[in-house]
């Protein structure tokens, strides 16, 4: 399911954004983009999407800003590292460097190693990833909502559809049924004769739909108790809908016939895959 998040979270020292966006998938698969001294936070931040998503191709990108100038030295380090610098040059390497190059070197020597993880920059960047987290469902929600409706209206399309097939199953029957009583007259053979009755079983038997149409109404019946659910339901509506399109092909295997309204049916249920297929 698409949507998109964005949380903000302050702590002691540090200020947290976290944006998430996702887009349709089956499955869930999650990137995440922190600057680098935040790596080691990745596994957290990914089985904390984990447990509030299911489905969706997912994107976060969380960036942090200490509320205080960090400097990229250690200034203690960089005055013991000008002095120690220059007493090696001029006491045991017998060099005259110039102050330039002297705190040249010094700073390399003074530069702060990557920041460090604290609790309370975890804190702050799981806050702020939570936030995000609740304004993405809450997008996510709005998008399910209109896919249950789509999803309900193409289900009713499909009770009327089978309302028809049921109405004119019937018609086409008595008009096989005539038409093999015709064929006998012409034959000169009475309309119980083994030979009509047997042809007339046949083929009555081979239209025979009723099992069909009765295991699509209990789809159709489930379909419904299942999208009025609250929880994960969309892997439970697409094997609905795949149940549906089984039987309905097998009701058009029988009766060609009825060919325009089984089309219709799996044009229908074929949206209702699609949809599925994107909720939770």
């Amino acid at each position: 399911m698409t949507g998109f998040g964005r949380g903000e979270s302050e702590g002691e020292r540090w200020c947290a954004v976290a944006v998430i966006r996702s887009v349709n998938g089956k499955g869930l698969d999650v990137s995440i983009r922190v600057p680098p001294f935040l790596i080691v936070l990745e596994p957290k931040i990914r089985e904390r999407v984990k447990t509030r998503l299911r489905r969706g191709t997912v994107q976060v990108v969380i960036e942090v800003e200490p509320k205080e100038v960090i400097p990229p030295i250690d200034t203690e380090k960089l005055a013991k590292g000008v002095e120690m610098i220059k007493e090696i040059a001029e006491t045991k390497v017998g060099l005259a460097l110039s102050g330039d190059k002297v705190f040249e070197f010094a700073w390399k020597y003074a530069e702060k190693t990557a920041l460090e993880v604290d609790e309370d920059l975890e804190s702050t960047v799981l806050r702020a990833l939570d936030n995000a987290l609740e304004g993405l469902i809450a997008s996510r929600r709005k998008e399910g909502e209109a896919l249950k409706r789509d999803m309900e209206e193409r289900i009713n399309r499909i009770e009327e559809i089978l309302k028809e097939i049921e109405a004119r199953k019937e018609s086409i029957e008595d008009r096989i049924r005539e038409k093999i009583l015709t064929r006998a007259k012409d034959m000169k053979l009475p309309e119980d004769h083994p030979t009509v009755l047997n042809e007339l079983m046949f083929l009555l038997e081979r239209m025979d739909v009723n099992e069909e149409v009765t295991r699509l109404k209990a789809h159709i019946k489930r379909f419904r108790e299942v999208i009025a659910r609250e929880g994960e339901i969309g892997k439970n509506l697409e094997f609905l809908a795949q149940e549906i399109h089984r039987e309905i092909t097998t009701l058009g295997n029988k009766i060609p016939d009825l060919s325009e309204f089984t089309v219709a049916i799996k044009v229908e249920v074929d949206k209702i895959k699609q949809q599925a297929a994107n909720v939770e």
